[in-house]
């Protein structure tokens, strides 16, 4: 039988992760008991259907741009096909039956946050546009704004939300809160944007404390090894 190290309790079965922390098990591992799980017929044809779109409009774009456009162009197609293959991946984390949603926005917060400066940094070389720090002036922000305001309201009102949800919760105050202390020490007073995304992400950290304080202690000693 599998043990947890920080849960200090037993786990049937043959899992690799204890159910109530999400933490590695240890031990050998017994016969499962239950049959294994799989992808319903709907839902595996579902994800066909969302491969079989982004590739097909990937290559479609690729096509436009290097095959039947002859005349001397700005190439857009590898920026299309960045955001069609993360648009896909986000789409089928979305539709999977069972998921982390605050895991889901922090992951997609980082990933849409990354892929608007790769492709504004993609406009400013190869298109010769001035770089004005849209990105990081204003979507940033302002992404991490909506992020932090889902996660606080979807912490209380959803029903997949457990304890071990609150460390994508702390982890997307922190990613909400870094920029705005690194931008405050080092360049003065922030800009309204990240004004505002500091105060709304200190207001969050507040709230989590005052109403989920225990649980946010427990996560971190469970995370920590304390």
């Amino acid at each position: 039988m599998k043990i947890c190290p920080h849960c200090k309790v037993n786990i049937g079965g043959n899992h690799e992760r204890c159910p109530l922390c999400q933490n590695m098990l240890t031990g050998e591992g017994e016969p499962s008991y239950w049959p294994s799980y799989t992808i319903g017929t709907k839902r595996k044809k579902t994800f066909k259907i969302v491969v079989f779109a982004v590739i097909a409009a990937c290559i479609i774009s690729v096509g436009m741009d290097y095959l039947f456009l002859t005349v001397e162009h700005l190439s857009w197609s590898p920026v299309v096909v960045a955001w069609l293959l993360v648009s896909g991946w986000l789409t089928e984390s979305i539709l999977k039956k069972h998921y982390n949603l605050l895991k889901t926005l922090l992951v997609s917060l980082i990933t849409v946050s990354f892929l608007c400066t790769i492709t504004e940094m993609y406009i400013h070389l190869a298109w010769d546009v001035p770089f004005i720090g849209i990105t990081f002036g204003f979507i940033i922000p302002i992404l991490c704004s909506a992020n932090i305001v889902s996660n606080f309201v979807l912490s209380f009102i959803d029903k997949h939300f457990t304890d071990h949800s609150m460390i994508y919760m702390c982890t997307s105050i922190l990613v909400g809160l870094a920029p705005c202390i690194a931008i405050f020490f080092y360049e003065g007073k922030p800009s309204l944007t990240w004004s505002i995304c500091l105060v709304i992400n200190t207001v969050a950290l507040a709230g989590l404390i005052i109403f989920k304080g225990r649980s946010v202690i427990s996560e971190f000693k469970k995370r920590f090894h304390m």
